[in-house]
C-alpha cells in the first residue's frame, strides 16, 4: 500500500512539507515506518492548486522512485500552493507501474488519491466499470482500482461543480458503500482497505477505512495548527484561529508527537473551505 499527504493552509512551498520534514514523503517512499514492507518505489506524483487565479490543479507524475527523481527536488523547491496532494505508489500485485497508474488523478478542479486497494479486484473490475457513465468511463485511462474510483465519484456527484464540503464528504461516503455492495454481488469477502482523499481546491475530505470489522486500516494522522518552519528540516503546528493549516498523512512528518492525531478506523477527516476541521465515524457498515 501506498503513502500520501494532503494540504490545505497558509502557503507554502511543496519543499516544506513533502521533501524537508524528517520523515517525509520522500522518506517515507524508501522506508515508511508504519507499514510492514517499508519500500515505495513505484512512482510518485504531485497535484496542486496554483497561487494565481487558475481553480485547476498542475499534476506531475513519474514512474521514478521518488528519492531519485531530480525534477522532483527542482518543482518542490520552486512551487508555492495552498493546497497540494502528494503520493509515493506501491502497486498492487498485478498492476503494472506506468505514468496512467500514478496518483494524484485529476479531473477539472478535483483531485484525488487513495492508498490502500480493492482486493481481489479482478472479480468486480467489470461491474465498477459497467456502472460508470461513458463520461466516466472515458477518463479511466489506467487500470488501477484507485482510478475506478475516482471515477465513481465523480458519477457520484454527476460531474457537479462548486460543490459543498458536506456534498464532497457524503459523496466519498456514497462511494464507498457503492464499492461494497459491487464487492458483496461480487463474493469478494477478503478485506479491502479504503484510505481515500479528494479535494476541488477549498474543500478536502479523507477518509480511512477497512471493510473487515477484524482488520486494521491503513493508518491515517492529521495535524492542524499555525504551520511554522522550526529547523532545517521540520516544522512545528501551534494552535491558532488565523493562518491555520492542515496536513492529512499516512504517517506523521515530524518526531513532534503533539502535532499529530491518529484518524480512528472507519472515520474521515474534513476541512471546509475556512479550513474548520473535524473528523466522524464514516456512515457506512462494514462488509463483514
Amino acid at each position: 500500500m501506498c503513502r500520501f499527504i494532503a494540504y490545505k493552509g497558509a502557503e507554502v512551498t511543496l519543499n516544506d512539507i513533502v521533501i524537508s520534514p524528517t520523515n517525509s514523503l520522500v522518506e517515507q517512499s524508501k522506508d515508511a515506518k508504519k507499514r510492514k514492507k517499508p519500500l515505495n518505489g513505484d512512482g510518485f506524483g504531485l497535484s496542486w492548486y496554483p497561487t494565481h487565479d487558475d481553480p485547476f490543479p498542475a499534476r506531475f507524475v513519474s514512474i521514478e522512485p521518488a528519492w531519485s527523481n531530480q525534477n522532483l527536488q527542482q518543482i518542490a523547491s520552486k512551487v508555492r500552493s495552498q493546497c497540494f496532494f502528494a503520493h509515493v505508489r506501491d502497486a498492487s500485485v498485478g498492476m503494472p507501474v506506468s505514468q496512467a497508474n500514478c496518483h494524484p488523478f485529476n479531473f477539472q478542479k478535483y483531485t484525488f488519491m487513495h492508498n490502500g486497494r480493492l482486493d481481489q479486484f479482478a472479480k468486480f473490475r467489470r461491474s465498477i466499470l459497467n456502472q460508470l457513465s461513458n463520461q466516466a468511463f472515458d477518463l479511466v485511462k489506467g487500470n488501477t482500482d484507485s482510478e475506478c474510483i475516482f471515477a465513481l465519484f465523480l458519477d457520484t456527484i454527476e460531474f457537479a461543480d462548486n460543490l459543498s464540503t458536506d456534498d464532497i464528504k457524503n459523496a466519498l461516503y456514497l462511494v464507498i458503500k457503492k464499492i461494497i455492495d459491487i464487492r458483496v454481488a461480487a463474493e469478494a469477502n477478503t478485506n479491502a482497505f479504503i484510505n481515500l482523499a479528494v479535494s476541488d481546491g477549498t474543500s478536502l475530505v479523507a477518509t480511512r477505512y477497512a471493510t473487515d470489522r477484524n482488520s486494521q486500516p491503513a493508518s491515517l494522522f492529521y495535524g492542524v495548527g499555525a504551520l511554522e518552519l522550526t529547523s532545517e528540516k521540520d516544522f512545528s503546528l501551534h494552535g491558532a484561529n488565523t493562518n491555520k493549516s492542515v496536513i492529512i498523512s499516512s504517517e506523521p512528518l515530524t518526531e513532534e508527537d503533539t502535532d499529530w492525531v491518529k484518524v480512528e478506523r472507519n472515520h474521515s477527516v474534513v476541512v471546509d473551505k475556512q479550513n474548520s476541521v473535524y473528523s466522524e465515524p464514516v456512515p457506512v457498515d462494514y462488509q463483514t
